[in-house]
């Protein structure tokens, strides 16, 4: 357990991680129109259809938390403009 979950190098793996998909999320909730669309009833806003603030920031928390690593880190780079030698890297090699 040591060796693998607790050492250094897995804990700033793990905050990486987090800070990507955080900034992910609050780019979504602040931008929903970035997510992807679903169909809606007469092109009411989701907004009203939904609840507003609330109902955009679990849309935004179950599209990021559905991505993949891949396709999360490199929507960071694309959207949020992240520096890729900030990303996770592999604590394996």
């Amino acid at each position: 357990y040591e060796r693998i979950y607790t050492r250094p190098s897995s804990i700033a793996q793990g905050r990486a991680v987090i800070a990507v998909l955080s900034a992910l999320v609050d780019l979504f909730a602040d931008q929903p129109e970035k997510l992807p669309t679903r169909p809606r009833p007469d092109h009411v806003p989701e907004t009203v259809l939904d609840g507003g603030r609330g109902a955009v920031l679990r849309r935004a928390i179950a599209y990021v938390s559905g991505m993949t690593d891949r396709f999360a880190f490199d929507a960071a780079v694309e959207l949020l403009g992240w520096p890729p030698e900030n990303l996770p890297r592999s604590v394996t090699g």
